[in-house]
């Protein structure tokens, strides 16, 4: 006696070994390296800005970045941050389940909300923060004319 199979039973087959195949590529190695190498992530320091009176504070979160792999460039109206994480260099058979952390390089200009003496500034790295003192420009006193309408 011949058994007739369901017209969509075939299509259920066909979506599970495509089901096992996509599980399969994506739990090896595989496929996880060809995503890291596709990988559009940009490394984007956060900033604060504060006012302390004579100084503007600028407060940046750089983790596991080296002093030696950070540029920092400074003009009257804004400061540009430049730099490069850089990813610990494998050893022979380590195995990698997971790395999900981001190395490459950055730039970023921020513009000050005041103008600043780039000739003064000052600058620190401590745990991950980066901090930068910009000293206000002293400007020079506006001089008031009273005005007689006619």
């Amino acid at each position: 006696m011949e058994r007739k199979n369901h017209p969509l039973t075939e299509f259920s087959r066909i979506e599970d070994v495509v089901n096992q195949t996509l599980d399969r590529a994506l739990s090896g190695s595989f496929f996880s390296d060809r995503l890291n190498q596709c990988k559009i992530e940009k490394i984007i320091p956060t900033c604060d800005i504060i006012d302390q009176g004579n100084y503007l504070l600028l407060r940046a979160e750089v983790p596991g970045l080296k002093k030696e792999n950070l540029k920092i460039s400074v003009d009257e109206t804004s400061i540009s941050l430049k730099g490069e994480l850089l990813q610990n260099k494998e050893t022979e058979g380590e195995i990698y389940y997971r790395s999900e952390r981001t190395y490459g390089s950055f730039s970023r200009i921020i513009d000050l909300p005041i103008e600043v003496n780039p000739d003064q500034v000052d600058a620190a790295l401590n745990e991950g923060i980066l901090e930068v003192k910009l000293p206000k420009k002293k400007s020079s006193k506006a001089k008031k004319v009273e005005i007689e309408i006619k």
